[in-house]
């Protein structure tokens, strides 16, 4: 019985201390309008970092699929895309200012005249841009009517996108 409460015990512990280390992040909301001077419920913006700012070029994938540009600038995120659905009917994709919280972005878009919901991130490019990522990549969900597509793209760099070897 006392090794049976002692495991209980220990994995408590455990699962208290994992949460306690995570709590700082979760608490230090740098969007919560709250702190110093703030006293408003509603989450300020904030750009995204300079790593993840730029032009992306995008491929669109689902319901939906196309290809286009965005934009990650410090006013917002832009994308702009042409994309068709199944039958082969072309659309306009696009969205004019989607708000940015800690490199994570959402709001509402349209597909020729139809508002869409659009959530995404952008990830910086990894260390020197020699590993994994070696630019900086977006990836964002919409849907419409029931139909969902998923959108991912590569920050140009110079003017062109890294060469594939």
């Amino acid at each position: 019985m006392f090794a049976r409460c002692s495991h209980l015990a220990s994995f408590l512990l455990a699962a208290a201390l994992l949460l306690s280390s995570a709590s700082p992040a979760f608490s230090d909301n740098k969007g919560d309008g709250g702190g110093k001077g703030g006293g408003s419920d509603k989450p300020k913006r904030n750009r995204p970092t300079a790593k993840v700012q730029g032009q992306y070029i995008i491929r669109i994938a689902g319901y939906y699929s196309g290809s286009g540009t965005a934009q990650a600038t410090s006013d917002g995120i832009k994308i702009s895309a042409k994309v068709k659905d199944p039958a082969g009917k072309q659309y306009a994709f696009q969205a004019k200012q989607l708000d940015i919280v800690d490199d994570r972005f959402s709001g509402t878009g349209l597909l020729e005249g139809t508002e869409v919901q659009i959530d995404g991130r952008l990830d910086p490019r990894d260390g020197k841009g020699n590993e994994v990522l070696k630019n900086g990549r977006m990836t964002f969900t919409f849907g419409v009517n029931g139909h969902h597509s998923r959108g991912a793209g590569e920050q140009r760099q110079g003017g062109r996108t890294s060469d594939k070897k």
